[in-house]
């Protein structure tokens, strides 16, 4: 199948980021991170006009993914299943409508099931296709719901094929999560892994299982992860803090992908980055909404930002493709930080530590 054109690549983006990790050591996170922003509202503009059918184009590649999705599934097998983590709003919004167009049930996961049911109730308003998404409650700041969940979903029967760690804070006051630790990471990281490890039994024994983990170029200014503060306000940062979570999302995959290999599973991690999206991540700081709307022509929308998700969950080409970070539909070189082995294990053992989970299948 021939496939329309990816959005342009700017190799003054990748290249700069790729040297921001370096030159943050000389600046606060504030700074970094909003350097980072600047690059992808500038990525943006110059995309728009190097591709003026950009939209025209990603609606045709989205769509050609839900075809190839749903004339590979297995005829007289009940429906492929997929959790996405606040799937109710935004990126996890189109993400789930995606799936639910492919042919998957759909499980959105959220906090509130009342705004699932009425994300639900869009999908299927939207799609046309009833019965084939709900909803279940699940707060990723407490590790009791946590494993309640977990234990729920699992005595549905279900299976399952797809998990897409979506949900996500940013730009917070300082807060802590149910079992004590700062809430970006706690619930950025923490919350996913222990979920992703809960679930990992049942994404192994699907034909083909993978986990799409949100990260995003916030990473790049992270210089590592301070654990020694993470369940105190000592030198918190609320973009640092952010970055340090987006990081810990990069590690854990490439971790994860390492183990995975070793047990021989056929289940598939990938990191993916949205991009600078008009999403409701930016209300945590009303300064920062408030610039949100401001600049929001230079913004993705959620729909565009979704892309990279639903082309890592259902794209056949990437049966075998592990341990990568995508953006705009092609792998990216993601931090130096990142790429270190000794950080990706000394993420592991502290999320073993903090959350009592370790890899089994």
């Amino acid at each position: 199948m021939t496939m329309d054109p990816l959005p342009p690549r700017a190799e003054r983006y990748d290249n700069y980021l790729s040297g921001l990790t370096k030159k943050s050591k000389h600046m606060p996170y504030y700074l970094s991170v909003h350097l980072v922003a600047l690059a992808e509202l500038g990525c943006n503009v110059w995309q728009r006009r190097k591709q003026p059918d950009l939209k025209v184009q990603s609606a045709k590649r989205r769509q050609a993914w839900i075809d190839q999705a749903k004339a590979a599934a297995q005829p007289g097998f009940s429906p492929r299943v997929a959790i996405v983590t606040g799937g109710n709003a935004g990126l996890g919004l189109h993400t789930s409508k995606a799936l639910v167009e492919a042919g998957f049930r759909v499980i959105i996961a959220c906090r509130s099931v009342k705004k699932g049911a009425e994300a639900v109730k869009i999908i299927e308003e939207d799609t046309g296709i009833k019965g084939t998404v709900s909803v279940m409650a699940l707060d990723l700041s407490s590790f009791e719901s946590i494993k309640a969940f977990a234990v729920e979903f699992k005595l549905l029967g279900l299976g399952l094929d797809v998990l897409v760690n979506n949900a996500g804070l940013m730009d917070i006051p300082f807060t802590l999560t149910a079992d004590g630790f700062e809430s970006q990471f706690g619930v950025n990281h923490l919350g996913h892994y222990k979920l992703t490890l809960e679930l990992l039994p049942l994404l192994h024994r699907a034909t083909q299982g993978r986990i799409i983990v949100l990260s995003s170029a916030a990473m790049y200014p992270s210089q590592g992860i301070p654990y020694a503060s993470i369940r105190t306000k000592s030198g918190y940062s609320r973009l640092g803090y952010y970055s340090h979570s987006k990081l810990a999302n990069m590690l854990f995959v490439k971790a994860l992908k390492r183990r995975l290999d070793t047990a021989g599973s056929k289940v598939t991690v990938n990191a993916v980055h949205p991009g600078t999206c008009h999403t409701d991540i930016f209300s945590g700081n009303p300064v920062t909404k408030l610039a949100t709307a401001i600049i929001k022509p230079m913004m993705r929308a959620p729909e565009e930002g979704a892309m990279s998700s639903i082309y890592v969950a259902l794209a056949p080409e990437l049966e075998n493709i592990s341990g990568e970070y995508f953006f705009d539909q092609s792998p990216r070189i993601p931090s130096s930080v990142a790429l270190d082995e000794e950080e990706q294990e000394l993420l592991w053992t502290k999320s073993v530590e903090f959350t009592g989970v370790d890899f089994e299948l």
